[in-house]
């Protein structure tokens, strides 16, 4: 194809410039000019480095980990505490063996991606590592520490606070490592990217199968030649610390295996561990905002995964070993360690509290079989004791057919019989064998529910019958569709005797309806449920009426208005002589056909109809019944009466037949 003769460039000289500078651009493109004086106004990359996701690396940093940025297989960390209690220095040393660590230098090479040209190609090289050694030690400083420090009266958190307040010091974080580039690698190799230094040498993210990450030494001695080393140095600032006389240590062990933490703090000869609990459970993928499901102190139940020793020698150390089973992540596990200068207390018995149920007291059952009756959340506000809760062995006894057992999240379970009253007797001991005193509980169902009637009524009818052992009862009750209890709808009654309730039905949709029963009384412990009782509200059919409708010139259009009194949606269908004939437009709470053209239908009388149903397929319909016969005579004849009702439009087929007529009249005399 030959180029048009406007475009041919004749001066020879021109096009060695043009040739010049095309060079000098392509170069420009591996070697850019230095120019600081201008800024190129490109758009921004985000650089998904350590953290992930996006924003800052503060923003993608300030919610993991050092186990997150950095995956250990086990490590060591040292945090002394200085005398003024305001900081700490920390000192790690992190091992990371195995597929763990081909794992880790795929992941900093991916970091790498758009911080240097070779990064994401497969490969870490001796450049890169000081670009690792720095993202790591930026993004540490915003990362998590794990650790609480908090002055005064023993806590666990709760509402308005968190205990989580340790934080790395700015500027205060140095990693290094052993091994990232092993220098005797079996796939060594000067580096490939443009722009490396003369020095340069990287090695494959994975090994080759042999995993010969050192030439120098045989397969068969077993070495981990691709092992890396990582070296951590920080310091830890602690807030509104003074003395360390009185204060809880917080540690987050949730998804931690194979660390040791040793925390030395300044000598204090009378410090001494006071209380130390392994707290289970807690939702890692849930940040709470007001922490007021913070634990009670000396309730928490542990699994054992974590140990710890106390030791005030001539050092105070506390060392921690958290071990959180691989097995088991995502698992949440808390930590707390109580710390005073204040005497040991005297052994004192267990007490009840006045939260525990008084003796004799009655503890309902809406079903029979066999139930949790007693969460530890609730058992362990019953007793007091100096030393963990969870230490008190708790004794319940009973007939041996109600199996009454503690259950290994420390709650209790047992049989309840259909009919008739368990007699539960229970007891606190300490370490010491000392007791809290015998309490005797009744175990039972008090009420059995039921309904005559399957459909919904206005109010509903609910019979009560009094079981056998209970005298005065107080029941909540209320209809419910979704299992959430709206207050505003619930009713209270005292019983004594079988009875029947009327139960409010007002503003529930069609469908299965279900009823919510709470009991409770004195010395009553309460309880509630949801009874499925197969109670069915029937739909009801919309209202449909006609406002308006009738001739214009020789076309014919109707509209009114619906509603539905279950406030479901109503769709609309449109016929004529039982045809289809076109949509209803809807808006708000009105309907109105399209414009017919009455002249493609024959001449005669014709039948509109505009059926309205619900989403519960209960319909309801407006008929009108039009003739079009002005539209094909000059002159008008009387048409013949129909004495068919119009469904819900007021009036008889007799005054449409008039109206018809009159229209017509008027229709032909205009015609003429």
């Amino acid at each position: 194809m030959s180029i048009p003769s406007r475009y041919i460039v004749s001066y020879s000289g021109r096009t060695e410039i043009l040739t010049a500078i095309c060079v000098i651009l392509m170069f420009s493109m591996f070697f850019p000019l230095e120019n600081k004086d201008n800024q190129l106004d490109t758009e921004i990359i985000t650089k998904n480095q350590l953290g992930g996701g996006g924003g800052s690396i503060e923003d993608r940093c300030s919610s993991i980990t050092f186990e997150d940025i950095l995956p250990y297989t086990h490590a060591h960390f040292d945090i002394v505490v200085d005398d003024d209690w305001n900081s700490a220095e920390v000192e790690a040393r992190a091992w990371i063996n195995g597929s763990s660590v081909d794992l880790l230098r795929e992941k900093l090479d991916s970091y790498l991606e758009e911080l240097y040209p070779s990064g994401g190609d497969g490969w870490i090289s001796t450049d890169e590592k000081s670009a690792v050694e720095a993202v790591a030690s930026e993004c540490i400083e915003y990362a998590m520490t794990r650790i609480g420090l908090r002055e005064s009266s023993p806590h666990r958190g709760g509402v308005g606070l968190d205990w989580k307040n340790a934080t790395w010091q700015d500027n205060g974080v140095i990693i290094e490592e052993w091994n990232l580039v092993p220098s005797n690698h079996a796939d060594i190799r000067d580096c490939t990217a443009i722009g490396s230094s003369n020095d340069c040498e990287e090695v494959p993210v994975y090994p080759n199968s042999e995993r010969d990450c050192n030439i120098l030494i045989e397969t068969s001695e077993g070495v981990d030649e691709c092992r890396l080393e990582l070296w951590m140095n920080a310091t830890m600032v602690i807030p509104n610390m003074a003395q360390g006389e009185e204060f809880t240590l917080a540690f987050n062990a949730s998804n931690m295996t194979n660390a040791v933490l040793d925390f030395t703090f300044p000598s204090n000869p009378d410090l001494r561990l006071d209380m130390w609990e392994e707290c289970e459970g807690r939702d890692v993928e849930f940040e709470p905002m007001t922490h007021e499901d913070a634990p009670l102190r000396g309730t928490c139940v542990g699994d054992g995964s974590s140990t710890y020793i106390f030791e005030n020698n001539e050092n105070i150390k506390y060392t921690l070993f958290p071990h959180r089973s691989e097995s088991i992540w995502p698992s949440g596990e808390d930590i707390f360690a109580d710390f005073t200068i204040a005497p040991i207390p005297i052994d004192e018995p267990p007490a009840w509290t006045e939260n525990a149920p008084l003796d004799e007291s009655w503890f309902p059952s809406l079903e029979s079989g066999e139930i949790v009756w007693a969460e530890w959340e609730s058992v362990s506000s019953w007793f007091t004791d100096e030393k963990p809760l969870t230490q008190l062995e708790i004794n319940c006894d009973a007939d041996d057919s109600a199996n009454i057992l503690q259950r290994p999240d420390k709650s209790f379970s047992g049989i309840v019989p259909s009919e008739g009253v368990v007699d539960v007797t229970c007891e606190a001991i300490d370490v010491a064998g000392q007791s809290s005193g015998n309490r005797t509980w009744h175990l039972g169902i008090p009420i059995s529910v039921s309904t005559d009637s399957s459909i919904l009524q206005s109010p509903h009818p609910i019979k009560i019958e009094l079981n056998q052992g209970w005298s005065e009862l107080n029941l909540d009750y209320s209809f419910t569709q979704t299992g959430n209890i709206n207050m505003a709808t619930v009713e209270t009654t005292t019983i004594i005797s079988d009875t029947t309730l009327m139960v409010e039905s007002a503003g529930l949709n069609p469908g299965l309806v279900n009823l919510w029963i709470e009991i409770y009384g004195a010395n009553i412990y309460p309880v509630d449920k949801i009874f499925y009782l197969d109670i069915m509200k029937e739909s009801s059919p919309p209202t449909i009426t006609l406002s308006e409708y009738g001739w214009e010139v020789d076309t014919w259009k109707a509209q009114g208005q619906f509603s539905d009194p279950d406030g479901e949606e109503v769709l609309f269908s449109l016929s004529i002589d039982n045809l289809s004939a076109g949509s209803i437009s809807v808006s708000g709470d009105s309907w109105s056909t399209p414009i017919i053209n009455f002249g493609l239908w024959d001449e005669g009388i014709h039948e509109v109809k505009v059926i309205g149903c619900d989403i519960s397929m209960k319909c309801n319909e407006v008929v009108v019944l039009v003739n079009n016969s002005h539209l094909f005579e000059d002159m008008v004849t009387l048409p013949v009466e129909n004495s068919k009702e119009t469904g819900f439009l007021p009036g008889s087929s007799i005054v449409l037949t008039i109206l018809a007529l009159t229209i017509g009249l008027i229709y032909s005399t205009r015609r003429e």
